[in-house]
């Protein structure tokens, strides 16, 4: 194997070149769990605080949210309607909410703690009439503060700032 193939391999498995194999994909598996564990890493957690007009409300802690959770909230703020093809084919979209898929966004990605006693606070749904905790959201937020908390989980949930985004360019070329 050429010196120039054994630093490309190096470069894309992220293990250094080891006389020790077990030690080298001991720290492979130690960085999988780690990368895994994204959701409830302390240093991933981001507090927005709440204030209006100098007067402190609440503060929100929220963590980066995972493909399967836009999913999710994507899902939950469409309605889908039978499909005129057929009643054997799946529903198709009728209409997609951006509000309520924006409440789901923050809902989901606010910490547990946080969903149950900021949005999920009794008094605010009791006295609102309220059905589920994630409809508190549009209660205790401003729209502007809405929007700016969804660019923070947006933003949060970009798993590495520092690598670069393949251009469509790149990928084309590829």
């Amino acid at each position: 194997m050429s010196e120039s193939t054994e630093s490309k391999k190096e470069i894309i498995t992220g293990l250094e070149q080891s006389s020790r194999p077990r030690e080298a994909e001991y720290d492979l598996v130690k960085s999988l769990l780690a990368a895994a564990a994204y959701k409830t890493a302390e240093d991933n957690i981001t507090e927005v605080d709440i204030k209006r007009h100098g007067v402190y409300y609440f503060t929100v802690h929220l963590r980066p949210l995972s493909d399967p959770e836009v999913r999710q909230a994507r899902k939950k703020a469409t309605t889908y309607m039978p499909n005129p093809q057929g009643k054997k084919l799946p529903p198709i979209e009728k209409e997609f909410d951006f509000h309520t898929f924006n409440s789901w966004v923050i809902y989901l990605a606010t910490t547990e703690e946080d969903q149950k006693t900021i949005w999920g606070q009794p008094a605010v749904m009791e006295k609102h009439g309220l059905q589920m905790p994630v409809e508190s959201i549009d209660i205790l937020l401003s729209s502007g503060e809405k929007q700016r908390m969804v660019d923070t989980v947006m933003q949060i949930s970009d798993a590495d700032e520092e690598s670069e985004a393949v251009t469509q360019e790149e990928y084309a070329g590829n």
